[in-house]
């Protein structure tokens, strides 16, 4: 049986607001069912979709969902958007809690899931075994979400109140990319996702505060990533912390890896991968290897 992410509410949103915020889209999907992936991998749950794959291998088991007795404190989203990543991993995290907190082993029993894309059409399955762990999260972990986007803060933080998160828990700044919680967050965040604007553009569009900013990447799409792996690399925690990052073909992923693990000591593996229209999109994990220290 397949297993998609359910999608937060969105039903507070009015059209008028994808104006100015990025509407949710093939990619966010990605982004949270790669996330959902990793939950029920520590389940031992088999699953996955028609057109999708996973690079889930035995060499890989650095990430935070595959860490026995990992304890999730803090979360980070940069570029939040509607906050529709944070909010579902925020969901998940408060049912791992409850569930911490009543049977007293650290796991997470199996929600009932609807798929957020459901009629996507494109890749072939092939998903490799998954590994059971004993991940954790305290009753109240910490979800920071960034945005340059004024709109996208206010919305970011209604979608988390809509759907159940507490506000005094969803923490937000804005600010280009991670700045402004650097110095307070370096090596601490555990979970950190990132869906930056890859689409290949003139770079004199990349950089503004309105809806442009969503997805203009500039050369090679590489702009604005290639800004954001530095702060990526300080703020995961070592050696449990992991980044979900979306990126496509033209962003060419595997410089992206070789810069991470030469510069930063940062492990990137491709983790899920589907194709929307007429693009590949893929979901680059990213652990570090050793303690962050700037080159």
């Amino acid at each position: 049986e397949c297993r998609s992410a359910q999608m937060p509410s969105l039903k507070h949103l009015r059209m008028r607001d994808y104006d100015t915020v990025y509407e949710p889209s093939d990619d966010t999907y990605l982004l949270i069912d790669a996330i959902g992936m990793d939950m029920d991998a520590k389940m031992g749950i088999k699953g996955g979709k028609e057109g999708e794959s996973s690079e889930h291998n035995d060499t890989y088991v650095d990430g935070l969902m595959e860490r026995d007795h990992a304890v999730i404190n803090t979360t980070l989203e940069i570029g939040c958007g509607t906050g529709v990543p944070s909010v579902y991993l925020a969901m998940r995290l408060r049912g791992m809690a409850d569930n911490n907190e009543n049977d007293g082993r650290g796991k997470e029993v199996a929600d009932d899931t609807i798929p957020a894309n459901a009629q996507k059409e494109g890749d072939e399955n092939n998903l490799a075994d998954t590994i059971t762990t004993t991940t954790t999260t305290t009753p109240n972990p910490l979800h920071y979400v960034t945005d340059i986007n004024s709109d996208a803060i206010r919305i970011a933080k209604s979608t988390a109140e809509k759907n159940g998160i507490p506000i005094p828990d969803f923490q937000t700044h804005q600010c280009d990319l991670a700045s402004t919680l650097l110095e307070n967050l370096t090596n601490k965040v555990d979970i950190l996702l990132f869906n930056p604007p890859y689409v290949p553009t003139p770079d004199d569009e990349v950089g503004s505060s309105g809806i442009e900013a969503s997805w203009a990447g500039g050369t090679n799409g590489r702009i604005v990533l290639d800004r954001a792996l530095p702060q990526i690399a300080q703020l995961l925690a070592y050696p449990h912390g992991v980044a979900y990052v979306v990126a496509v073909d033209d962003n060419f992923p595997e410089e992206v890896a070789r810069a991470m693990e030469e510069r930063y000591g940062v492990r990137v593996v491709p983790w899920m991968r589907r194709r929307a229209r007429n693009e590949f999109l893929t979901i680059l994990k990213m652990t570090p290897t050793r303690q962050f220290c700037e080159v």
